[in-house]
């Protein structure tokens, strides 16, 4: 895999690099057996359900085993199709609430801004001019802004991502000038927005082997940590009616796997058992499985698993 110095940053901030390790088997009859979607001979990543839950977007290196690009899989029909074909890294695609749109990280100029799109590939424009770091979008669930995290305070841009400041900040679809939500200092990544918009999780980074999911009021305020857990806890995603939030853990050892916890953060409940690394994990829109990332023998897969 060629990254650059932006993409290998991206890869840091979500936790670390892919590892060469045995990929986990699960039993064929298990009722929680995990499904591969649109496996390629490379690297599958970051998935992101349309609202109806007949498509997902992802981004992938299919094409040369070097850049990433977004596709998009029809799920009944398993017909995949290309949406972006830059040279440069178009990644981590987001789906708007009404499914006309997708926000999506890209190094096109040389380092990572949020780009929309229409779901089609078309009317591709650069919604963020930071002149820095950008990255992890999500939208606003009236689909009229999409949240994201900055380094543009960061005072060194040049610096290793274990010194670096993301805060978390939000800009109108139509453009302008970001909001700021967080003034946290450190690393505050992966925003997301609760289904009633009230509330707003995200991971922060409180040590070098410690991260924790975060919930915030959605103007910032009243900052709590959900799981304080001396692991590496991360990637909070919304269950579609808002009581429940799946984020990704190695609490377990030294792998990774996917976490179900209420939206206080109590009952806490693993799901997948797997080899190498789980993140990133996503509800379908129904609320009767997820998708999620499984890093193992120097590739990356998008799984598919039923809730428990």
């Amino acid at each position: 895999m060629a990254w650059g110095r932006t993409e290998m940053r991206m890869r840091l901030l979500v936790g670390g690099l892919w590892i060469g390790i045995g990929a986990a088997v699960l039993s064929a009859d298990s009722p929680t057996a995990a499904k591969e979607m649109a496996p390629a001979p490379g690297s599958n990543e970051e998935s992101s359900w349309s609202p109806d839950g007949k498509e997902m977007a992802f981004d992938s290196n299919r094409a040369d085993g070097k850049n990433y690009n977004v596709y998009i899989l029809n799920v009944a029909a398993n017909g995949i199709r290309r949406l972006t074909t830059s040279a440069a890294n178009d990644i981590t695609p987001a789906w708007s609430p009404d499914g006309r749109l997708l926000a999506f990280t890209s190094d096109r100029t040389g380092h990572n801004e949020i780009y929309l799109m229409k779901a089609d590939g078309s009317d591709v424009r650069q919604l963020t001019h930071d002149g820095s770091d950008d990255i992890h979008p999500g939208w606003t669930p009236d689909g009229a802004g999409v949240i994201y995290c900055s380094a543009r305070n960061n005072p060194n841009q040049a610096t290793a991502p274990e010194g670096e400041r993301y805060e978390i900040y939000e800009v109108k679809v139509s453009g302008g000038e970001p909001r700021q939500i967080t003034s946290l200092g450190g690393i505050n990544t992966f925003p997301v927005y609760s289904p009633d918009g009230k509330e707003i999780a995200f991971r922060r980074v409180l040590g070098e082997r410690n991260s924790e999911v975060w919930l915030m009021d959605r103007d910032g305020k009243n900052p709590r940590n959900l799981t304080n857990h001396p692991a590496f806890d991360g990637w909070p995603a919304w269950s579609p009616d808002g009581k429940r939030i799946l984020f990704a853990s190695n609490r377990g050892g030294a792998d990774y796997n996917v976490y179900v916890m209420q939206r206080d953060g109590s009952s806490v409940q693993q799901l997948t058992d797997l080899k190498g690394r789980c993140t990133s994990p996503k509800w379908c829109p129904d609320g009767t499985r997820f998708t999620f990332d499984h890093a193992a023998n120097g590739r990356c897969a998008v799984l598919l698993q039923a809730m428990r």
